[in-house]
């Protein structure tokens, strides 16, 4: 997804994003290192650069390499670290970023490399790859133990250290979403051990740490772009008018929210329907990531023929995507909503 301008959101002069004391540059160098991106996907996968900028960081960077050689992300990287940051003014466009800008970058830029190396090989499976990595992502949002244990986490055979910092990073999620961890993603996380060669399993662990624990305020857009990217082109994404409808509710709720507060009228909120099935639930995973606030005003139709309370087999992949994208969301009542949906799901 391309990044939008944050208004307000500017730093004061003295700021200093937090990589520039935690080492998180190296950190971000060293996971990038191994990849390669054309010029047309490294400004694609930044979203704040266009291609001639791009090629001008390149040529800065890297002055030797061909101009149809793709261009190795590690220096690109330390280039726009000692050149451009902290100071978001000096960043192309109108789009300056305050904190996150050398985080999100690298979470991006691995997004694509995802997309890129599995796009092949999962284009059936898709659903479950993704809840996989958003699993590891919400993992490395939690995750206090080191790095390097991180990266071993789809192993065949992962190192105590690395199960006991697991299950401190579960511990240190809400408690409310305890069960849906512990019962559905974390299972399927161990089922998924040892079914990737060494280096995709790096690139996956990589990848979430980069989405879930740098770029940690904004990991929907870089989830999204590898869903984006995965899914197949007759899957039904929000469109401009769906995006219009649900921002028009989401206005109209607050606006009767606002009015209602000094009077005795109580108004109730107005919802947006979707389909309860398997394109619904993936459809509203979408919305989420491209507007956080649109759980808030989602409601899912009961299909023909199905009890009001049963989630049939075939929508259960998107289902578990649906909740995997509450869990990032910024604020409470997506997190909670995910653990009461899932609730609800188990008790029938």
């Amino acid at each position: 997804m391309a990044a939008t301008n944050l208004p307000g959101t500017l730093p004061d002069p003295n700021y200093r994003p937090t990589y520039r004391s935690n080492g998180a540059c190296d950190d971000l160098a060293q996971l990038v290192a191994p990849y390669s991106l054309s010029r047309a996907q490294l400004a694609e996968a930044t979203g704040i650069a266009d291609e001639a900028t791009v090629n001008n960081w390149v040529e800065q960077c890297c002055p030797d390499l061909a101009a149809d050689a793709p261009a190795p992300l590690e220096p690109v990287l330390r280039y726009l670290d000692e050149t451009y940051l902290p100071d978001p003014a000096n960043w192309p466009g109108d789009n300056a970023y305050d904190e996150l800008v050398l985080e999100n970058i690298a979470a991006r830029i691995l997004a694509r490399v995802v997309a890129e190396s599995f796009g092949a090989d999962h284009s059936g499976d898709y659903r479950d790859l993704l809840s996989l990595i958003a699993t590891l992502v919400l993992i490395a949002r939690y995750w206090e133990g080191a790095e390097e244990a991180f990266l071993t986490l789809l192993n065949a055979e992962p190192t105590a250290e690395a199960e006991e910092y697991l299950q401190e990073a579960i511990a240190n999620a809400p408690e409310s979403l305890h069960p849906l961890l512990a019962e559905l993603l974390l299972p399927a996380l161990r089922e998924a051990r040892g079914t990737f060669t060494a280096s995709k399993a790096q690139l996956l662990t990589g990848y979430a740490l980069a989405a879930g624990h740098y770029a940690d305020e904004h990991p929907h857009e870089t989830l999204n772009s590898i869903h984006v990217s995965l899914a197949d082109a007759d899957r039904a994404l929000p469109d401009d008018e769906l995006m219009s409808r649900v921002e028009d509710v989401l206005k109209a709720n607050f606006s009767a929210a606002r009015a209602g507060a000094n009077t005795t009228d109580n108004p109730e909120p107005h919802y947006d329907t979707l389909p309860g099935d398997q394109d619904g639930y993936e459809t509203a995973a979408h919305l989420i990531a491209a507007l956080p606030q649109a759980h808030d005003v989602i409601a899912f139709s009961t299909p023909e023929g199905d009890n009001t309370e049963t989630l049939a087999a075939d929508r259960r992949a998107a289902f578990t995507l649906y909740l995997c994208y509450l869990m990032l969301g910024d604020d409470e009542s997506s997190e909670g909503r995910a653990a009461e949906l899932y609730r609800a799901s188990r008790e029938n």
